[in-house]
Protein backbone atom coordinates (compact mmCIF):
# COMPACT_ATOMS: atom_id res chain seq x y z
CA UNK A 1 0.00 0.00 0.00
CA UNK A 2 1.39 3.41 -0.95
CA UNK A 3 1.32 6.26 1.46
CA UNK A 4 1.05 9.90 0.50
CA UNK A 5 4.00 12.15 1.24
CA UNK A 6 4.01 15.86 1.86
CA UNK A 7 5.34 18.39 -0.65
CA UNK A 8 8.49 19.09 1.36
CA UNK A 9 9.39 15.41 1.59
CA UNK A 10 8.68 14.91 -2.12
CA UNK A 11 10.93 17.86 -2.94
CA UNK A 12 13.65 16.37 -0.74
CA UNK A 13 13.36 12.98 -2.46
CA UNK A 14 13.41 14.60 -5.90
CA UNK A 15 16.57 16.53 -5.10
CA UNK A 16 18.20 13.46 -3.54
CA UNK A 17 17.49 11.47 -6.69
CA UNK A 18 18.95 14.24 -8.83
CA UNK A 19 22.08 14.27 -6.71
CA UNK A 20 22.34 10.51 -7.18
CA UNK A 21 22.49 11.02 -10.94
CA UNK A 22 18.91 10.25 -11.85
CA UNK A 23 18.11 13.68 -13.31
CA UNK A 24 16.82 12.10 -16.51
CA UNK A 25 13.72 10.94 -14.62
CA UNK A 26 12.55 14.50 -13.90
CA UNK A 27 11.12 17.00 -16.37
CA UNK A 28 10.37 19.93 -14.05
CA UNK A 29 13.13 22.50 -13.39
CA UNK A 30 14.46 23.00 -9.91
CA UNK A 31 12.91 26.02 -8.19
CA UNK A 32 16.00 26.82 -6.10
CA UNK A 33 18.92 28.50 -7.86
CA UNK A 34 22.01 26.33 -7.91
CA UNK A 35 25.07 27.47 -6.04
CA UNK A 36 28.02 28.44 -8.18
CA UNK A 37 30.58 25.68 -7.96
CA UNK A 38 34.28 26.31 -8.28
CA UNK A 39 34.49 29.48 -6.21
CA UNK A 40 37.89 30.69 -5.07
CA UNK A 41 37.15 29.94 -1.42
CA UNK A 42 36.22 26.32 -2.03
CA UNK A 43 39.24 25.84 -4.29
CA UNK A 44 41.55 27.20 -1.61
CA UNK A 45 39.88 25.00 0.96
CA UNK A 46 40.42 21.84 -1.10
CA UNK A 47 44.00 22.84 -1.91
CA UNK A 48 44.76 23.34 1.77
CA UNK A 49 43.18 19.99 2.66
CA UNK A 50 45.31 18.32 -0.02
CA UNK A 51 48.45 20.05 1.25
CA UNK A 52 47.82 18.91 4.83
CA UNK A 53 47.13 15.36 3.61
CA UNK A 54 50.35 15.35 1.57
CA UNK A 55 52.35 16.60 4.56
CA UNK A 56 50.77 13.96 6.79
CA UNK A 57 51.61 11.21 4.33
CA UNK A 58 55.16 12.57 4.05
CA UNK A 59 55.61 12.31 7.81
CA UNK A 60 53.97 8.89 7.98
CA UNK A 61 56.00 7.41 5.11
CA UNK A 62 59.37 9.19 4.86
CA UNK A 63 61.38 8.75 1.67
CA UNK A 64 64.75 7.90 3.27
Amino acid sequence: MRTTIGPAQKLHLDRAARTAGEAFAFDEPDAAPSARSGTLGSSLLWLSIAAVAALGLGFAFPFN
